[in-house]
C-alpha cells in the first residue's frame, strides 16, 4: 500500500477513474458535477495497492488567509473496502492538512458516512443539505498539536 500526493495536473488522469466509479456509477452524481473548481487548488491523495489507483481523496484551503482545511471525495473502489484503505487515506489527509497549519478540518460527510468520520473525532452540524442529490452534513475536527 502506497500513497502519492499529487497535485491535480499529475492527479487527474490516475485519480479521476476512481472518482467516477464510485460517485458517478455507484451513487448517481451527475458527472458535470463531479469535477469543480477545487479540483486545481487541492492536493490530491492517491491510493496504490500493487501498483493498482483504488483510491483517492482531497485537502484544500477556500480561503489561504484562514487555516481551514477541507477535505473531500475520499473514495475506494469497491472490492478494496472494508481493510482498512479508506481509514489510512483520511488519516493521510489529515496529518498533511495538520503539516500545513491547519486549525480545523471541515468535510461535507453523506449522511450514510458519519460513523466513518465520528471515529477520527469529527462532530456533525445539526443541518443536512443536499449535495449532487445525496443528504450531507458539515463536520469539523479542530486540530491538535
Amino acid at each position: 500500500m502506497d500513497i502519492q500526493l499529487l497535485p491535480w495536473s499529475e492527479a487527474a488522469e490516475i485519480a479521476l477513474p476512481v472518482r467516477i466509479e464510485v460517485f458517478v456509477k455507484e451513487q448517481s452524481v451527475p458527472e458535470d458535477l463531479e469535477l469543480d473548481e477545487y479540483d486545481p487548488i487541492a492536493t490530491h491523495a492517491v491510493l496504490f495497492e500493487d501498483n493498482l489507483v483504488i483510491g483517492t481523496g482531497r485537502v484544500f484551503q477556500k480561503d489561504v488567509t484562514t487555516r481551514v482545511f477541507y477535505i473531500g471525495r475520499l473514495c475506494v473502489l469497491k472490492k478494496y473496502r472494508g481493510a482498512g484503505y479508506g481509514e489510512y487515506l483520511f488519516k493521510t489527509l489529515i496529518e498533511y492538512a495538520k503539516q500545513q497549519g491547519a486549525i480545523e478540518c471541515q468535510i461535507h460527510a453523506q449522511i450514510v458516512s458519519q460513523l466513518f468520520y465520528k471515529k477520527f473525532g469529527f462532530l456533525a452540524d445539526e443541518d443536512i443539505f443536499m449535495e449532487a442529490g445525496i443528504e450531507h452534513v458539515l463536520m469539523r475536527l479542530a486540530m491538535t498539536k
